[in-house]
Parts: C-alpha cells; sequence; structure tokens
C-alpha cells in the first residue's frame, strides 16, 4: 500500500488511489493551465511549446497527445521515471525517492488497533510545519507511521510530493555538537538530556549524500541501533560525512540488547554524564581501505576454518560481493564440497552468516518457498546439505537445479503457477541471488560451471578456533558493517569497473569471476594480484577436473611438444612421450599396455587431426606437426594453464599454494572406467554427479579403450 492507499494495481483497500494530480504537482511544478475539468502540463518527454500533457482529477487518468501515452496514476509514474509499468521494483522505487510511496497504510491498520502515540512536526525554512509524521502502534503488533503534509490549512494523507528536511534541522543548524540516532523518539530523548540531534526522516538506509553538507565543521557522533543494519549504515553515514565535519564517532552503547537503542539504555539506567563520557571516549572514527577491511575478512574466516590461501582470497572476495550486489550483472556461487564427514562444510557457511548481506542459512526447503523468498528479498543464500538435496526426490533435485541455473545471472527467472481454479496464471520469479553451496560430492554440471569450487578437508587438531556462536556473532557483524559501508559508497564505481580477465579462465568463469575481481581491483594493495591469482588457481583447476579425456590429451600433447622443443614427432614417440607422463592413464590404457599409435590416431580425429608425413618429402615417416594442432589448441584450451594431470587442491597447508595430483587421477578413472562400457564413436552423456543423475551432455571422447 501506498500512502494513499495504492497498491501496485492502483487500487487501495480503502478504495482510494494515488492521485495523479499529486505525481504531477510533484515531478513536474503547478499546472500550466486548464482545459474544462483537465488540468494541463508541459510534457517531461519531449519538447513542446505547449502544454501537452493533461490529466482528469476526477477521473484519476493522463494523457498525451505528441507520445501518444496514458493511463492510470502508476503509468504516469512509469511515463514521467522512463521505466517499463510492469517493472514494479522500479516504479516503486521512483515514487518512494519523492515520497509518494511508503510501503505501508498505517490508516488502514487503525481498525485493527493502531493508535497514534506520537506525532513529528517537520518545518520549513520559515519554521512553520510542513509535514508531519505518526508513530502508530497495536499491542503484539509492529510499529508503523504515517505521514500528512498541509495543504490549504488542512492536513492531507501523505507527503504531497515534497521532501521533508533533517529532523529538528532549524535546531541544530548552529550548533557545533550533534548526535544522529535513527528515529524522530531518539533524537527527542537527546534533546531531553540536553544535547543536539536529528535523524533522516526514513529511516537509516534511506541516507543521503545531499545530507552530509548540513554537518560541515561540527562534531558528530551516530549512535546506530545494535542491529546489523544500524551498524552498516552508521558507517555509511560517516563515510560521507567525514569529508566536512570536523569529527565523527560512531557510539556504541554498552549492555544494549539486539536491536536496542538509546531509549532503552537511558530505561536501564543510563545517563547523561555517561553518555558524555562514553562519546569523549569513543576514539574518532577514520576511513579504511578495500584492502584493510577484506584482510580482516580473511584473518577472521581463517581462524575458524582450514582454508588455504587461494581458497581464504576467494571467500573474502565473494563476501564483498555480497554486499555490492546491485553493482554485477553476473555472480559466483560457491561450491562448498569435500570427500568426507566433519570437513568445516558447515562451519564455514556458519562463519560466512556473520559477514554477508541479508544471510539465509538454511538445509532442504520446498521449490516453492525457495523461488518466493528469493524473488521478495534476494538473500544471500547459504544452502548445507546439497547433496541431500539433489539426491532426494528427483522433482525438487530437478526444481533445485533450475533455480540454481538460472539464478547466476540478473534477469534469471523461475515460472511458476499462481492462483487456483479459473484464476490460475503464471509468474516469473527472479532466481538472482549470491549463493553458496555446501555438500559432499560433486554438484551438477550446470551447476558447478557457475560456481567457484571450495574443497575442504579436515583440519587438523588446533588448527582452528572453536567458533563461540554469539561473540563470533558480533565480531562479525563489525567487520560487516565495515564491509557494507565501503561496498554501499563503491558500487557506482563498482557498476562501471571493467576489470581485466585472466586468459585461462574459460567464458562461464569469466562472467562469474569478473564482479569479483572488480572488487579485489578497487579495494587495492596486493588484492588485485592475490584475487586474480587465487581465482585463476581455483576455477581452471576445476576446469582441468572437468575436462574430457580428449581435451586432457590435448593438453599432455601440448606440453609434449614444449618439452621436447620439436615441431614435429613421429607417432611412436609422440606415444611414448604421452605414456611416460606422470600421473596420466597413457601407459596403461589398454589392459595396462601403453597408448598405441592407432589408438592415439583414433583419439585425435574428433579433433580433425591425422597422422601424415613428415620430415620433408623424402621421408616416409608418419607422425603429427605441432601445427596441425592449433585449431583444436586454440578451441579446446586455454592460453595459460595448469599441468594437464595435475590439479590444485586444499593441502591443509595455510600459507602457501601446493599441487595434488589426486583429484586428477580420480578424475581420470571416472571417465576411462565408464569408457569401457561406451560403444566407438559414442557421444557419452553422463558425468559423475550428486545423486548419480545424468546431467549436461559431456562430449568423452575416449570411448573403448580395447576397441579403440
Amino acid at each position: 500500500m501506498t500512502e494513499h492507499g495504492m497498491n501496485a494495481d492502483g487500487k487501495g483497500d480503502a478504495g482510494e488511489r494515488l492521485q495523479c494530480k499529486v505525481i504531477a504537482r510533484a515531478v513536474l511544478g503547478e499546472p500550466m493551465g486548464h482545459a474544462g475539468a483537465e488540468l494541463l502540463w508541459h510534457c517531461p518527454n519531449h519538447d513542446d511549446q505547449h502544454p501537452s500533457l493533461s490529466l482528469n482529477p476526477q477521473k484519476n487518468v493522463w494523457f498525451c497527445g505528441p507520445c501518444g501515452k496514458g493511463g492510470t496514476a502508476w503509468q504516469l509514474a512509469a511515463f514521467i521515471a522512463g521505466v517499463d509499468p510492469g517493472d514494479k521494483a522500479a516504479v516503486k522505487a521512483w515514487l518512494k525517492e519523492r515520497g509518494l510511496l511508503s510501503g505501508k497504510s498505517p490508516r488502514a491498520k487503525r481498525g485493527a488497533g493502531y493508535e497514534i502515540v506520537e506525532t513529528y512536526n517537520y518545518l520549513d525554512t520559515q519554521g512553520r510545519a510542513c509535514l508531519r509524521k505518526h508513530r502508530l502502534e497495536a499491542e503484539g503488533k509492529e510499529k508503523t507511521f504515517e505521514w500528512e503534509h498541509l495543504e490549504q490549512n488542512e492536513w492531507v494523507k501523505g507527503r504531497g510530493g515534497l521532501q521533508p528536511a533533517l529532523y529538528r534541522s532549524n535546531e541544530i543548524k548552529n550548533a557545533v555538537c550533534v548526535q544522529i540516532h535513527e528515529g524522530e523518539r531518539k533524537v527527542n530523548k537527546a534533546f531531553d538530556l540536553g544535547f543536539f540531534a536529528t535523524c533522516i526522516p526514513d529511516g537509516a538506509k534511506s541516507w543521503s549524500h545531499e545530507y552530509a553538507n548540513k554537518f560541515t565543521g561540527k562534531h558528530v557522533s551516530i549512535s546506530p541501533d545494535n542491529d546489523d543494519t544500524g551498524r552498516t549504515c552508521a558507517h555509511i553515514t560517516a563515510a560521507d560525512i567525514f569529508g566536512c565535519a570536523m569529527s565523527v564517532r560512531i557510539v556504541n552503547l554498552p549492555g544494549l540488547k539486539e536491536k536496542g537503542d538509546i531509549v532503552d539504555w537511558l530505561a536501564s539506567g543510563g545517563t547523561r554524564e555517561q553518555l558524555e563520557k562514553i562519546i569523549a571516549e569513543t576514539p574518532e572514527w577514520k576511513p579504511e581501505t578495500g584492502a584493510e577491511i577484506l584482510d580482516a575478512v580473511v584473518r577472521f574466516v581463517r581462524r575458524f576454518v582450514s582454508l588455504t590461501e587461494a581458497q581464504a582470497r576467494a571467500v573474502t572476495v565473494w563476501v564483498a560481493h555480497t554486499h555490492a550486489f546491485d553493482a554485477a550483472d553476473c555472480t559466483p556461487y560457491l561450491d562448498i564440497n569435500s570427500a568426507e564427514k566433519q570437513s568445516g562444510k558447515t562451519r564455514l557457511l556458519e562463519v560466512l552468516r556473520s559477514l554477508v548481506f541479508c544471510a539465509w542459512f538454511t538445509g532442504r526447503v520446498t521449490a516453492a518457498v525457495l523461488t518466493r523468498k528469493i524473488d521478495a528479498e534476494h538473500p544471500t543464500l547459504l544452502l548445507d546439505e546439497s547433496d541431500a538435496a539433489f539426491g532426494g526426490e528427483k522433482d525438487y533435485a530437478e526444481a533445485l537445479r533450475g533455480i540454481l541455473d538460472t539464478g547466476y545471472r540478473r534477469g534469471g527467472a523461475a515460472s511458476c503457477c499462481i492462483g487456483q481454479g479459473a484464476s490460475i496464471t503464471y509468474k516469473d520469479f527472479s532466481t538472482f541471488c549470491p549463493k553458496a553451496i555446501a555438500g559432499i560430492g560433486r554438484l551438477p554440471d550446470t551447476v558447478a560451471d557457475r560456481s567457484i569450487p571450495i574443497r575442504l578437508k579436515r583440519a587438523r587438531r588446533g588448527e582452528v578456533e572453536r567458533l563461540r556462536e554469539r561473540e563470533a556473532q558480533r565480531e562479525g557483524s563489525a567487520i560487516a558493517a565495515r564491509l557494507g559501508a565501503w561496498c554501499g559508497v563503491s558500487v557506482e564505481n563498482l557498476r562501471k569497473a571493467r576489470p581485466e580477465i585472466p586468459q585461462s579462465l574459460s567464458d562461464r568463469q569469466a562472467d562469474v569471476c569478473e564482479p569479483l575481481l572488480a572488487i579485489a581491483d578497487l579495494a587495492g594493495g596486493g588484492w588485485p594480484e592475490a584475487a586474480k591469482k587465487a581465482l585463476v588457481e581455483l576455477c581452471a583447476g576445476a576446469q582441468v577436473d572437468d575436462d574430457s579425456v580428449g581435451v586432457w590429451l590435448l593438453r599432455d600433447i601440448k606440453a609434449a611438444f614444449a618439452e621436447k622443443h620439436v615441431t614435429e614427432m613421429s607417432s611412436a614417440d609422440l606415444a611414448a612421450a604421452l605414456a611416460e607422463v606422470e600421473g596420466s592413464p597413457w601407459g596403461e590404457w589398454s589392459k595396462g599396455k601403453p597408448l598405441s599409435q592407432s589408438k592415439l590416431a583414433r583419439l585425435l580425429k574428433p579433433f580433425d587431426v591425422r597422422p601424415d608425413r613428415i620430415g620433408g618429402k623424402d621421408s616416409r615417416l608418419r607422425g603429427y606437426a605441432v601445427e596441425w594442432f592449433n585449431d583444436a589448441f586454440s578451441r579446446y584450451l586455454p592460453p595459460k594453464s595448469v599441468h594437464p594431470s595435475t590439479t590444485r587442491e586444499n593441502s591443509g597447508d595455510r600459507e602457501d599454494f601446493k599441487l595434488s595430483t589426486k583429484d586428477a587421477v580420480d578424475t581420470y578413472e571416472n571417465a576411462v572406467s565408464h569408457a569401457e562400457n561406451a560403444g566407438c564413436g559414442h557421444v557419452d552423456t553422463f558425468k559423475p554427479g550428486i545423486g548419480g543423475e545424468e546431467h549436461e551432455p559431456r562430449i568423452l571422447f575416449a570411448d573403448d579403450r580395447e576397441a579403440i
């Protein structure tokens, strides 16, 4: 509901509607004239000599002749804002910015026990009350607020397009020391104690840079409510006014309960003298660099979870990404997995819960809840026990996979039926939000392809601290507030950022890593190179694991030519070189025997590479020239890659990047064992995944080893 009683469709519970004339007056000013019962304005969307936008206040409709458009008040708002009327979020945001939409209808709730308990007057520059805000409360229900504006000496519901100044702004104009609180009641309490104070009209989240210059030359203390939103907004406010204020302090009152504030503190026995002392002893707030805040996140996470340096760096920039999510068009998932239980998967999600923006930590939920909550709140989804979800009921597993497949890119949606009977229809629910997914084993290919793999090992005894939930939550929330403030003021820069993408990443990996690289670049310090190195290590290793046997063969052939420093090799020499590659299957390709020349040729045939005469026109030697592989190399191998027979893995060493062949060999064994049952020339669509179901086709060129 809006302040004028309007739903998104323009209809109100009390039969009221948002008025076209209110929107027009708020944005276009007073009407230029009238024609009968219709009011006239110049159209903002074209250069007209005479007023061409007309509206009928009685019928509450409008029309613009040159544009050929018209309709309801909702459509007028979309027309002036320049957005699609169907984009409800954009229209609502535009209306809220101009005080035309509050999201609540307190009037409609008065009959349910709501009563006005306080009224706050907002004054104009002459000191006259032009707006007032009612605080409404009802027993057992959440408080709400109602605005009224003065129109021809009568108080009318809504703000009438007026933008209120800071609360009690006239009284703080000449004050040297000013407190900023979250809400008018708290400001009035501060004045009762003899302090000068103010607040933002629409809550801490509505801070605007336009307010900053009101604090020029003042000593400012910010008193946030004791919750994540309050702490984050306090840092955003401090960062904005730091350049103009004499000093800035963020004052955290001791002993507050969750969501507590100065009113609660005073009720528990706090005094003016104690508050003065707390403010004086609070150190001045200083802006932090992005690198300093990201370093704090790394230290915090690694206290409780055993991570390699690369994993810790990747997790940290992903955490920052959740706070700067509005700047990104793609979001990478964290694929938190392990070979065994008790390796820290759930613990990592618990730590992330205190750091990320709008955390939703859950296990299995219904597909309906999942789609609707993501659509409504765009939370950071921390999904535990994914192996059980994908390995359980098939319909649920497919629905979950569909949400994850589409939810990595802005605009991704899941279509669901809504309504009942004759009124049944469908709706597209947004699936776009940051997601961390923890489980044992592999995710489905299409989900893993959108993910950064974090493969955990069980921590050694004494390697990490025990997680004490309440203490860690308080410390993590404080770090999250600093991170949220830095990301909040960096969104525009991140939206415009075009970081350099490492060539070794695949196209999909480049898409999802781009927002993380942008954050690292903006943070500065050692983060740009460290984050790039970490993402390349984790993603390139995953890319090797996912490659078919044919692509693996190309990698080893490319390495063989490079190691021998030759441009041509006979079939026998190339097969022998491949058989010597440690950790590869070529040395025991056929019942313990090395890969033969004929079977090598069969493996290379799908890449359009065939053995031919080498060594000059008089030579009868048959083999391969490296240039014959150029097309295949360019299509299937990244310009720079890790060695094909090794992948990077969590070694348990917290300082260094190390290599292991275990996962690479396991991947080979899975591919080869399945190839033994495949027919000649077969394009295999099976890949082991959670639940053992078939997933997106993947080409397996190995075929049957004995048949080749």
